[in-house]
């Protein structure tokens, strides 16, 4: 088994994903964050089917740091 992991999530800009992956990898929390632009999001949010574009993040981490992204 390994302790290598692979979180996703999205942010709402491309900045803000760049700030979150720089943070991350600075603080040896990832090795790794792959930034894919412009995903088009559809969402259920407050009982409506919404739209988005965001940006995704592949962040490639280990199981002992899971704690920071909870």
């Amino acid at each position: 088994m390994t302790d290598k992991k692979l979180v996703f999530t999205t942010t709402g800009s491309q900045e803000e994903a760049k700030t979150i992956a720089q943070a991350l990898v600075e603080r040896r929390l990832a090795a790794c964050v792959n930034i894919v632009p412009q995903v088009q999001s559809v969402y259920r949010w407050k009982e409506k089917v919404e739209e988005a574009e965001e940006w995704l993040l592949i962040i490639k981490t280990r199981m002992n740091c899971r704690s920071a992204f909870v």
